[in-house]
């Protein structure tokens, strides 16, 4: 018995300190930037570097100064458009894919696939072609229809993975209490996929917060997304740290407070099919 207690001790330690090791492998980064950005620009460049100092919070009133909440603003308007522009067309089509039989339903998930595993670089030159062409270039719905193309298919697919769990008898009892495709869809399928359209949501919201190379491209000035803004400030010979470690702290919060508002519904939605 002491022998089984010790094993277990030592099973627990082991947890232990691999969980410790993996936060602190994914903290330092944030801890590093959080402590760049409130040092002066000599400091943050200093070898050995400087851990105690006095710290210098002029960073990030620069932000506000400087022009940088116009990139926000723009890379929030970006993200939200894509979450809903994805959940709209993409909740749709994985429902209708789960209740499609045969070749068809085969060859569209197929190309869905297709599309998602195709070469960022070999998107980027049509749609740079196609926004020109029509004048979008440079404009946040340019930027949100370009991460459309590869968001939509990676919804519908996590999508189309849930609802092929839900029941197709609850679509059949709908259907003969009257309820057409898409009244069966909105009551009956929607409430208990909240769970997973918060996941996809989040999901969605991130890839657009962070991505980069969709919108250095399509964009210059006046659609200038937060990591383009950031990587703008990367110079040759010299460069701002404590000012691109400042953007990028604060670029953090509205992922995060995205995230904190959809956990919430994520539980509430798994509360609500449980008391079902």
């Amino acid at each position: 018995m002491s022998g089984y207690a010790g094993q277990s001790i030592w099973k627990s330690l082991g947890r232990a300190a691999f969980l410790s090791v993996a936060v602190s492998f994914v903290l330092f980064p944030i801890l590093w930037l959080a402590l760049g950005s409130v040092k002066t620009r000599n400091g943050a460049l200093a070898v050995p570097p400087e851990f105690i100092f006095q710290p210098d919070f002029t960073a990030y009133t620069r932000i506000f100064t400087q022009g940088f909440l116009g990139s926000f603003q723009t890379s929030l308007t970006i993200a939200l458009t894509n979450v809903v522009l994805t959940m709209v067309l993409g909740v749709p089509a994985a429902y209708a894919l789960t209740r499609m039989t045969g070749k068809v339903q085969e060859n569209l998930s197929f190309w869905l696939l297709s599309v998602r595993m195709a070469p960022l670089f070999a998107v980027i030159i049509p749609l740079y072609v196609l926004f020109r062409g029509i004048g979008l270039l440079d404009t946040p719905i340019a930027v949100a229809l370009a991460h459309l193309t590869l968001t939509l298919p990676m919804a519908i697919w996590m999508l189309v993975t849930y609802f092929r769990s839900i029941p197709i008898d609850l679509d059949q009892a709908a259907l003969l209490d009257g309820a057409t495709r898409l009244q069966v869809l909105w009551i009956v399928i929607l409430p208990i996929a909240r769970p997973m359209l918060a996941s996809v949501g989040i999901i969605v919201f991130i890839f657009s917060w962070n991505e980069f190379l969709l919108a250095f491209i399509l964009t210059s000035r006046d659609a200038q997304t937060v990591p383009v803004a950031v990587a703008s400030m990367a110079g040759t010979m010299s460069f701002d740290w404590p000012l691109i470690a400042a953007v990028s702290i604060v670029s953090m919060i509205p992922a995060l407070l995205f995230v904190g508002v959809a956990q919430r519904h994520i539980v509430s939605g798994l509360g609500a099919g449980a008391v079902k």
